[in-house]
């Protein structure tokens, strides 16, 4: 992975280049927009950007592409670059995780007002896969219509997650190029403030409480909370040295137990006020 960071920032012709194969490979796109953006600036990083979008405008305008995954790709690489300036200029990881709810939000409901015809194109797309699911499951039960506010949601929740997986894998690679360890602590130190904590809170309980179709909106306001939960865990298992091991039976666990990640979400919550890892006590050196 060094070597792809080097290669990148050789100049603009390589950093092209990746953008453009990286719509191929997941994350390395949005991760050559967040490097280029966070060590050379905007318009560099702008640069990069058209690049990484040129594939999806291809499909737009040469091919039948499906325009859901053509929305996915364009909304989660718009969000990366905007994170990257966030972080360039601010250098608050919090503030980023806010920003991140915020674009997601608004490029969903942004689509659904300006494209009501491509919004209604992705209900239909996911109303296919939601039929394969159940014809593979082998029930005889039709599946429900997904509405427009699920659909804007998941939008929303996915991409804006894409466009932080994007960012940090940008800062891992800037890390390793001028700052070995930088984002590592970066990452162990993230953690909200009392009114980031209690918007996320607030406004996921409150979609909750909508019904099921606002499941994936209450995904995205809490979204912040379950990466400042995350790094808890990683901090908590540098400190006590439990080894990678330790972290690949956590990320099981995430994917399967759904608990796994409200447990998560409230740990993240309670740490805004006791600090969770500052009470965690290493493990003693021998």
């Amino acid at each position: 992975m060094r070597f792809l960071a080097e290669f990148i920032m050789r100049g603009r012709t390589q950093a092209a280049v990746v953008a453009l194969v990286g719509n191929w490979v997941p994350l390395m796109a949005p991760g050559a927009v967040a490097l280029v953006t966070l060590r050379a600036g905007a318009a560099s990083g702008f640069l990069v950007l058209v690049w990484a979008l040129l594939p999806a405008a291809l499909m737009i305008g040469f091919s039948p592409a499906d325009p859901v995954a053509v929305v996915f790709i364009i909304s989660g690489l718009l969000i990366t670059f905007l994170l990257a300036l966030m972080l360039r200029v601010q250098a608050r990881w919090s503030h980023c995780l806010m920003g991140a709810v915020a674009a997601g939000m608004l490029i969903a409901l942004s689509l659904r007002l300006l494209a009501p015809d491509l919004t209604q194109a992705m209900a239909e797309a996911l109303a296919r896969v939601m039929a394969q699911f159940y014809e593979q499951a082998g029930s005889t039960e039709a599946p429900p219509a997904p509405s427009l506010v699920l659909v804007t949601g998941l939008l929303a929740n996915v991409t804006s997650f894409t466009g932080v997986l994007g960012l940090m894998l940008g800062r891992w690679w800037q890390a390793l190029l001028y700052n070995p360890g930088g984002f590592r602590q970066e990452f162990h130190g993230l953690r909200l403030n009392t009114p980031q904590a209690l918007v996320c809170v607030l406004a996921g309980l409150y979609a909750l409480f909508q019904g099921p179709e606002y499941m994936w909106w209450a995904a995205l306001f809490t979204l912040p909370l379950l990466f400042v939960g995350l790094a808890i865990v990683h901090r908590v298992v540098a400190l006590k040295g439990w080894g990678v091991q330790w972290l690949v039976l956590f990320y099981i666990a995430l994917v399967l137990l759904d608990p796994v990640s409200q447990l998560l979400m409230a740990l993240a919550f309670v740490d805004t006020w006791l600090n969770v890892r500052g009470r965690v006590k290493p493990k003693p050196e021998v």
